[in-house]
């Protein structure tokens, strides 16, 4: 029995952050089981030739019910991918019981220790939620993008959570776009978890600084290195969600489409994470040279943090 199983999606796209985020979480955390949706068949492939311990890949024809077919017509493939979050997660929990824990992790994730501790904060609770925190430039998001971040989204084994993720799921089915509502209070799968603390019991906000680390809240912190740990304050850096990453190359990088970053944070925590994904392109270059995909083109985003290792 594996104490915690992990959700994930990832299209071609996507391939090499979550092989980065694969193992960066086989570094910190070996109680585990990763179950990785792939939205197409190249990313299907490639991982299923890696073999990865602790981890299984899936197609979506495995998850998709007709629900979720006809929401498929009418998303784009982003829009799409957001709303099987959810699904792909509620699939995990209804046939993989034999567990304590389970979570929803995006493909663009970073481990930089071991994510029990996010768990352990309240062990009784059913829901875990970490928060934007956003920084003063990021303040105004609150209205667009939600107080939660669905990067993470973690769930105990009981009933209580079960329903929450099955609630979540319809809703994205309904609804699932990346342009706001903000009178309803809706952006993507995302700013529907809002509601479960009125809805559901047990809701725990994660507390630790270290969980959920991104360009949206690096600014409130002061970053240091002691003893082989990044810390944020005095706690140390669990994960780091790379949201606004683009790879250019395998040695060039645009850090973040939207503002630029400090150079603490982008010494201690993206430049091993740009080192990371530079050996993985190399690594699956050699393994199937004809895949080409998971870059942006230079000039098709906003050149706003370029960087070359």
């Amino acid at each position: 029995m594996e104490k915690f199983y992990f959700s994930t999606i990832v299209s071609d796209k996507y391939l090499y952050k979550l092989i980065v985020m694969y193992k960066t979480l086989k570094h910190h955390c070996d109680d585990f089981h990763l179950c990785i949706l792939c939205t197409d068949q190249t990313s299907y492939h490639i991982l299923s030739d890696l073999q990865f311990e602790n981890a299984t890949c899936f197609c979506l024809h495995q998850i998709q019910d007709k629900d979720l077919m006809k929401a498929k017509t009418n998303r784009t493939r982003q829009e799409y991918a957001w709303t099987l979050k959810p699904a792909m997660l509620y699939y995990v929990m209804k046939n993989f019981s034999d567990t304590a824990y389970y979570a929803h992790i995006d493909a663009d994730i970073c481990f930089f220790s071991n994510p029990e501790k996010i768990f352990n904060e309240n062990p009784s609770a059913s829901l875990y939620l970490t928060d934007h925190n956003n920084s003063n430039k990021f303040m105004d998001t609150y209205d667009l993008t939600g107080r939660y971040n669905t990067g993470f989204v973690g769930c105990k084994n009981d009933l209580t959570a079960l329903e929450a993720v099955k609630w979540w799921r319809s809703r994205c089915i309904e609804w699932c776009y990346k342009d706001p509502d903000i009178k309803a209070k809706l952006f993507g799968d995302q700013r529907y978890v809002e509601r479960w603390p009125k809805n559901f019991s047990n809701v725990h906000i994660v507390n630790t600084k270290g969980a959920n680390v991104a360009v949206w809240n690096i600014d409130n912190y002061q970053l240091s290195y002691k003893n082989e740990k990044v810390y944020i304050d005095h706690e140390v850096l669990i994960f780091y969600h790379f949201s606004g990453l683009s790879i250019y190359s395998s040695k060039e990088f645009n850090l973040s489409w939207f503002c630029g970053l400090p150079n603490t944070a982008v010494n201690l925590i993206y430049v091993p994470y740009m080192k990371l994904l530079s050996e993985t392109i190399e690594n699956t270059k050699k393994l199937h040279p004809n895949f080409s995909n998971g870059f942006t083109l230079k000039g098709k985003i906003s050149n706003i943090h370029y960087h070359k290792i």
